[in-house]
């Protein structure tokens, strides 16, 4: 029989929702990244609050994305991938094999384009079996939708008591992981899984008070089992001698402990390796974050100018009626005024000749205004267009084009030198499994 620990279970409950906001605001930076910019609810006084795509449409508009968003991440995580490959410091054996074994190339690129949009890092580490690779040290890129911890202040994470994840798994694997061979755990595994299956159809399970905390049981699909994995920092008084550890243990929805252990590095750390930036008063700020207004008032500009460009006249034929010559109509006039080369028939003894309006519209105020939020956007985002690889003008050197590139470089220095801090953390954790394990 699995025991229960509440304890745990709320307290791991109670971290999950503090992120609950951290997710909401990386949802909504994701959607503007990768393309989808006119979503946010706005208020109408006529039709209360709808979307700034529908509201852009009924002002008879055709809501245009622009995206310098992604061409912004794209550049940046590009500039980390042309600096890793021109590190000085040669690499190890041991930590080489590791970056080969697990693609650390790949995986702290997209790791660094997480970081950009929600301001979160995390990975996993740790020493399993794995299929086609055998028994090694794993490094495993973790979404911020899965992963929850206390409110720390310490940008070094010394000050994290809580740290975990949910996990969604099948059946099978939950006996493959946590049954460990014995065939009298696997069938209790199993009994848990269809008892918690069985009370998630009637939602008896998750009644809790908001959809937040329905998140933290309900796994993303019926015929999976959401398991909770859940590390704390306990310090036991009991014994003669004051043991500080970290305990892990992994629970069930109904906070049933399916299996429980102690770190096994020894530093005593859980397997964890989180940065978030920049962490001010244990605040994140995204760094997506301070152009999405830039980018939202870019779009609105380019839809004025393409609506005011669509409304204007273009080639409109002022036809007098006393024009018409007998027997012409105006649909006639019109088929010919459209063909190349064709003769246009009037009446010569009519007052005024048909004359032709061209207006160019009145962008120009809008267009001289998105060219100072084009420039504005290179300045707060710090990325010029020199480290986006564009081409300069023809009077450009090639040492005052490679002097925009490092100064560029420069403006993103924290980021990147805080990102490396997290790579190094990670690295020390996996060089301490590979001792342990594989030694």
């Amino acid at each position: 029989m699995f025991l229960q620990n509440r304890a745990v279970f709320e307290a791991a409950r109670d971290a999950w929702r503090l992120h609950a906001p951290t997710r909401a605001r990386r949802r909504r930076l994701m959607q503007h990244t990768y393309g989808d910019q006119w979503s946010d609810p706005v208020e109408t006084s006529e039709y209360g609050c709808i979307t700034e795509h529908d509201k852009a449409v009924m002002a008879g508009m055709r809501p245009l994305t622009n995206n310098l968003l992604r061409s912004l991440v794209k550049s940046i995580v590009g500039r980390f991938r042309y600096n890793i490959t021109r590190e000085g410091e040669e690499p190890s054996e041991v930590l080489r094999r590791l970056r080969a074994d697990n693609f650390l190339s790949e995986l702290d690129s997209r790791a660094l384009e997480e970081y950009l949009i929600s301001g979160c890092v995390i990975q996993k580490v740790v020493c399993e079996r794995r299929s086609g690779g055998g028994l090694g040290v794993w490094v495993d890129n973790i979404s911020p939708e899965s992963f929850f911890c206390n409110r720390f202040l310490d940008p070094r994470g010394n000050d994290i008591r809580i740290v975990g994840m949910v996990h969604d798994m099948g059946v099978d694997e939950l006996k493959l992981r946590f049954g460990h061979g014995s065939r009298r755990r696997c069938q209790r595994l199993e009994r848990a899984y269809r008892e918690l299956r069985s009370r998630r159809m009637d939602e008896s399970l998750f009644s809790a008070d908001s959809d937040i905390l329905a998140d933290f049981t309900r796994p993303r699909s019926p015929e999976l089992c959401r398991v909770i994995e859940v590390w704390t920092f306990d310090i036991d008084s009991s014994s003669p001698h004051v043991d500080p550890h970290w305990h892990c243990r992994y629970l069930l929805p109904d906070s049933r402990v399916i299996d429980e252990s102690r770190s096994h590095l020894p530093s005593g750390s859980h397997p964890f390796a989180v940065k978030f930036y920049p962490l001010t008063d244990g605040e994140i700020h995204p760094f997506i974050e301070d152009l999405v207004g830039q980018q939202k008032h870019i779009n609105l500009l380019v839809t004025t100018i393409d609506h005011i460009l669509a409304n204007s006249a273009k080639g409109a034929l002022l036809m007098p009626v006393d024009a018409l010559p007998k027997g012409v109509d105006m649909e006639q006039v019109s088929n010919l005024w459209s063909k190349p080369g064709s003769v246009i028939p009037i009446n010569s003894g009519c007052r005024q000749l048909p004359t032709e309006i061209t207006s160019q519209g009145r962008s120009e105020g809008a267009a001289r205004l998105l060219d100072m939020e084009m420039k504005l956007f290179q300045q707060i985002s710090g990325v010029t267009s020199a480290l986006q690889g564009q081409p300069s003008g023809s009077s450009t050197s090639a040492s005052l084009y490679e002097s925009q590139v490092y100064n560029s470089t420069i403006a993103l220095l924290d980021l990147y030198e805080s990102f490396n801090s997290f790579r190094e953390l990670r690295d020390r954790i996996a060089l301490e499994y590979i001792n342990i394990f594989l030694h």
